[in-house]
């Protein structure tokens, strides 16, 4: 499976903040909550998967970049990137819902604004993912 690392993440805030990917790199607080949200998808005890499914990873991405706000701007939409990178990097794609763009920047507002949760925001985007099964994640490429 194709994570998201700290270099992509930063080049996709640079997009969103207009600050230089290098100078993000060097805000420590930028850097290490960053790197917390980025492991988040993948965290667990032992053998058991806190986010087994493709959807939940996926999901946990925006939802922690959203939530821990490393950015000093462009949070959300940083997090909405990131999430779709990671979808597509893996060979799924993410389809709007009906109300197409603006019904999705609501998902995400709701999200940053915890009137929906972590859990809730997976069950909306696994409907939203196509390609292989939502609820399977992709063989490890290693």
């Amino acid at each position: 499976m194709h994570r998201i690392d700290l270099v992509d993440f930063l080049l996709i805030a640079e997009s969103h903040t207009g600050i230089d990917a290098h100078q993000l790199a060097r805000m420590d607080r930028v850097v290490q909550l960053a790197e917390s949200a980025l492991a988040a998808p993948f965290a667990g005890y032992a053998d058991v998967e806190l986010h087994p499914t493709f959807a939940g990873k996926a999901a946990t991405y925006a939802s922690r970049i959203l939530r821990y706000h490393p950015l000093p701007d462009g949070n959300k939409r940083t997090g909405y990137d990131v999430m779709v990178e990671f979808i597509e990097r893996n060979g799924y794609r993410f389809e709007h819902p009906p109300g197409g763009l603006m019904e999705t920047a609501e998902m995400i507002e709701q999200l940053a604004a915890e009137m929906v949760t972590e859990d809730e925001f997976s069950a909306w985007l696994a409907d939203r993912i196509s390609g292989p099964r939502s609820d399977e994640a992709p063989a490890d490429d290693g």
